[in-house]
């Protein structure tokens, strides 16, 4: 064997190796980004249920933040500022999944399925009149999705619905 044949073996060894990387790295950047996906989706949830638990451990902040979704005029200063950061956790929550979607790192799926519980909290009044307040507070992508959002009606009752109808 001379030293042509050894260089050459080298050589196609050496594509080999580089194919062989190139799919490994392929195989982890999938995984990669399937555990980013998962990670955002949990952090997305997680939000969420902090933010529901304030429904079934604090019936007064409750009844507060219902009215003030009513746009009730009658809310304290104290009371309005208690629904007004409620309601600002609870865009900020939105925003923070909506980023994760235009990034490509949140399923669809699950931010269709969100916006339907969106909708139902964003078009009532109280939370439209807190929008208009408010609004530059978010990045403008969001600003966009959400002033379409107050356009639609929901799919799903709105929270103050429920509570006066009864929950069906």
């Amino acid at each position: 064997m001379n030293w042509d044949s050894v260089a050459a073996m080298a050589e196609m060894l050496g594509a080999i190796a580089v194919v062989v990387s190139l799919i490994y790295l392929g195989r982890q950047v999938r995984q990669n980004t399937t555990a980013v996906r998962t990670g955002n989706a949990n952090t997305v949830q997680n939000n969420f249920q902090k933010l529901a638990k304030l429904f079934y451990t604090d019936p007064e902040m409750t009844a507060i933040v219902l009215r003030a979704m009513d746009s009730d005029k009658d809310l304290t200063p104290v009371q309005r500022l208690g629904a007004y950061a409620y309601f600002f956790d609870f865009l900020k929550t939105a925003e923070l999944a909506h980023y994760h979607l235009r990034k490509g790192e949140l399923d669809e799926e699950l931010w269709i399925a969100s916006m339907a519980f969106y909708k139902a909290y964003f078009t009532t009044a109280g939370f439209q009149a807190y929008w208009k307040e408010r609004k530059a507070s978010f990045v403008p992508a969001f600003q966009e999705v959400v002033d379409q959002w107050m356009t639609e009606e929901p799919p799903i009752k709105r929270p103050h619905e429920m509570s006066k109808a009864g929950i069906n």
